[in-house]
């Protein structure tokens, strides 16, 4: 087993960025994986469909501040298209550019073997989506703005 997983880390408002994880003494990853998000962790396939795979705090669901909230996740045309339930409306699918879900605390992308069900090296093109999709101002700003829409009352986006 390979001593080191590289991966990227969306952390709250701060652009991703890359970091080397060290295996434990039995050659696993998760309790390094735990700690990037502080806490037990939850996968997110729905972000890239596990390319790279993503994970949050467990409790990165729920938010505990506005301080910690991290970003916005969006639906994407393939959301629709897939039918996700809309978190507004369960009774009808999402629609492109709705709030799907808000992530509070830093998330960790990794890379997924889904013929082993391993985590490996995050790849470069899986780090360009990371990149593409987290390290604007406007993604990195997208939890606090969003949850301070939703207890004010207002408009998404």
């Amino acid at each position: 087993m390979k001593p080191t997983l590289n991966v990227m880390i969306a952390p709250v408002g701060r652009a991703p960025y890359d970091k080397t994880l060290a295996a434990d003494e039995h050659g696993g990853f998760l309790r390094a994986l735990q700690s990037c998000v502080g806490g037990h962790i939850e996968p997110m396939d729905y972000l890239f469909d596990d390319a790279p795979a993503v994970y949050c705090n467990a409790e990165g669901k729920i938010g505990s501040s506005l301080f910690e909230a991290n970003r916005a996740v969006y639906a994407t045309r393939e959301m629709a298209e897939a039918g996700y339930a809309s978190p507004s409306d369960p009774d009808r699918a999402v629609v492109e550019g709705e709030l799907f879900d808000v992530v509070f605390g830093d998330m960790v992308c990794v890379g997924f073997d889904a013929e082993t069900g391993e985590s490996r090296d995050v790849t470069e093109a899986e780090c360009a989506r990371v990149v593409e999709r987290f390290a604007s101002p406007d993604s990195i700003g997208s939890g606090r703005r969003e949850v301070l829409r939703i207890l004010l009352g207002g408009e998404s986006r």
